[in-house]
């Protein structure tokens, strides 16, 4: 099943520890990329395990993840005063003030303390590191619930969209397997009739005539490249409907197998109906490649 890459989730869990809220947003990368946007610090050290979550849950795609935590009665990280660096701050700010035949307070002092950095120390809550983290995966589980939901839907689209190019090119290829055989007979008219104008016909010149015809069909003979487009075609359709991994970068390597065996096609082919079904056949190429930028 085709999944797109850009799609959107959002959940919020409400416990006794507070309200948690996470939203993902998913947008094109030919690689996954997991981004955790202005994450509350008290989250920080479950970065990792953020990323690991949801890697577990998504192929390929940006996923840019914000995470919003108001606490209730406690946090991930135990708060406590730099009483050492308080003191030194005190005794410094005094000993300026008497230098200067300045007065400090109280009032000044707090204000001093309050905007000394490292004033607070923070440290970890190892008894409810637990606890918090089976938070944050059951809010992360159900967003992305959201999002892979989304991401189906979008890719029904895409794969509506794209089954039917390729059906087109199914048609094209039939169209030049029918046609091109015919650039043969042309080609043996032709050199004919010019021999014809200035040679007298004879044995010899109708062997002449019938090497040329061979050496030229062995050059034309697109039969090989026919086969490989119709494999390449049956592995689409396979691809298209299975629950693999992956299956955009699968499908961009086949749109550029498509577009070798067209190439060779129209170096191959002279005759110009063929050579219309090609243009064709690289047009839609390019608009399917468009689309599966979008297929994780």
């Amino acid at each position: 099943m085709l999944k797109s890459m850009t799609a959107y989730g959002r959940a919020t869990v409400v416990s006794s520890a507070g309200r948690f809220s996470v939203e993902l947003q998913s947008v094109n990368r030919k690689h996954l990329e997991i981004n955790t946007l202005g994450l509350p610090s008290e989250f920080i050290r479950y970065d990792a395990d953020i990323k690991k979550w949801i890697a577990a849950a998504v192929g390929r795609g940006q996923i840019n993840v914000r995470i919003c935590a108001a606490f209730e009665g406690g946090s991930p990280l135990v708060v406590m005063p730099n009483y050492a660096l308080a003191r030194q701050l005190q005794e410094a700010w005094s000993l300026m003030a008497k230098d200067l035949r300045m007065s400090i307070d109280d009032k000044d002092l707090i204000t001093i303390l309050s905007r000394a950095e490292g004033i607070m120390l923070y440290d970890e809550d190892t008894k409810g590191h637990e606890a918090f983290r089976q938070i944050l995966k059951d809010v992360i589980e159900k967003a992305l619930i959201q999002l892979i939901a989304m991401k189906e839907v979008e890719g029904k689209a895409l794969y509506e969209d794209i089954s039917s190019r390729f059906q087109l090119l199914a048609g094209l290829i039939e169209e030049i397997a029918v046609k091109a055989p015919g650039a043969t007979e042309k080609f043996r008219q032709k050199l004919q009739e010019r021999m014809q104008e200035v040679l007298v016909a004879s044995i010899e010149n109708e062997e002449r005539l019938v090497r040329e015809v061979c050496v030229y069909a062995e050059k034309i003979d697109i039969t090989e490249e026919v086969i490989r487009f119709r494999s390449h075609l049956e592995q689409v359709k396979t691809l298209i409907t299975s629950k693999a991994e992956s299956i955009g970068k699968t499908l961009e390597f086949l749109v550029q197998e498509f577009n070798r065996e067209a190439n060779t096609i129209g170096s191959k082919s002279s005759d110009v109906d063929v050579s219309r079904a090609v243009i064709a056949i690289k047009t839609e190429l390019e608009r399917i490649r468009e689309q599966i930028q979008n297929i994780e």
